[in-house]
């Protein structure tokens, strides 16, 4: 079972009504944009970047590190085919030790979103999705956070919600 835990910040409270759905949703973000954009367009992937690092102070609490310990990170635009409109900015966060423990074929997608691979490991089990809104040109940012665990590996996915976000279709397949 999926759980959601909203951080207490009055500006939750103010999120608006039509970017909910995607916030709270527990299965894949890529299958609802798809929904979403339908089929006349197919859900890409451009990488802004990926490789090896050491986590922020903030990913090392978050999955557990050691300090000294690097991860493989993969930051991503998705969109339907437009790289002037993408709808969520994604950052995953693995630890190198993960990557020898199963989960190296995530670091070789290239430009395909993983969302769908992650979902359909049957291994992996979502931790409570985390929310929360950052200032943005005096607007507020919407993003979530979780943990995705496979054993003692854990997997950081963060999603920003942008402002070319289509329209909830409903959530898609699981």
């Amino acid at each position: 079972m999926f759980t959601v835990m909203a951080y207490k910040t009055p500006s939750m409270r103010h999120a608006p009504r039509h970017i909910w759905p995607w916030l709270i949703l527990p299965a894949s973000l890529t299958a609802a944009l798809q929904r979403a954009y339908g089929n006349t367009h197919q859900v890409r992937a451009q990488v802004i970047g990926s490789g090896r690092r050491r986590p922020g102070y903030a990913e090392q609490q978050l999955l557990g590190l050691h300090r000294g310990e690097q991860v493989f990170w993969r930051e991503v635009l998705l969109h339907a085919g437009d790289l002037h409109r993408p709808a969520i900015w994604a950052m995953t966060s693995i630890p190198l030790s993960g990557l020898r423990h199963g989960l190296l074929p995530l670091a070789r997608h290239g430009s395909r979103p993983i969302g769908n691979t992650l979902f359909r490991h049957r291994r992996l089990r979502r931790s409570p999705i985390t929310l929360d809104s950052l200032p943005r040109y005096g607007e507020r940012a919407w993003r979530r956070r979780s943990i995705l665990r496979r054993g003692h590996t854990e997997v950081l996915v963060e999603e920003h919600f942008l402002p070319d976000l289509p329209r909830w279709a409903g959530r898609g397949r699981r």
